[in-house]
């Protein structure tokens, strides 16, 4: 034999061995999307076999108390009190109007615009309130249950400055807490 025979007899067994183990680890792999059920831990069993009722246990007594006779004492509905009916009606939301002063994005902008709106109104008993509408946040005055008082109110605001104040039809409270001038710090934001 010469010598490229034998390079030729070894290269053929070396790439007959290597096929040989890729052929064996291909037979030898799990087959995808078949659970080998024998490798999973066996999930523990319940016993379901204790009932209580048969423990034939004694049945707690509790010993008897004397006790004062109670008398049910019931607070009075209003209706049965006698007291007049307060004179502001119950606040409500309903579908009503708003004058829309300002809309930004910036919290902070926001607070301060509605904070300038709070003491340009001062004197007339208007709310404000910043509503926020993704991404902006809107301040607005007023709960106004009709169109009318709505338009009054965007006069009100344009004699305020707040020329480019529009009305917005939106939820109202039917029975505003208004602030008192000296009161800066409303809770309705």
């Amino acid at each position: 034999m010469s010598g490229t025979t034998k390079l030729r007899a070894g290269f053929t067994a070396v790439i007959l061995i290597g096929l040989m183990i890729w052929a064996s680890g291909c037979s030898a792999s799990k087959s995808a999307g078949v659970p080998d059920r024998g490798l999973e831990p066996e999930a523990p069993r319940t016993d379901e076999s204790f009932d209580p009722v048969m423990l034939q246990d004694e049945d707690i007594e509790f010993p008897a108390t004397k006790s004062q006779p109670q008398t049910e004492e019931r607070l009075p509905l209003p209706q049965e009190s006698g007291a007049a009916s307060p004179a502001t009606p119950e606040n409500r939301t309903i579908e009503g109007f708003r004058v829309q002063l300002f809309a930004t994005q910036e919290i902070e902008k926001a607070t301060q615009e509605a904070k300038e709106a709070e003491y340009r109104f001062a004197g007339d008993g208007v709310a404000v309130y910043i509503e926020f509408d993704s991404p902006m946040y809107k301040v607005r005055i007023g709960d106004c249950a009709t169109r009318d008082a709505a338009e009054q109110l965007r006069e009100l605001s344009r004699q305020r400055g707040y020329s480019t104040s529009w009305i917005v039809k939106t939820k109202v409270n039917s029975n505003p807490a208004l602030t008192s001038p000296s009161d800066t710090g409303s809770g309705d934001h």
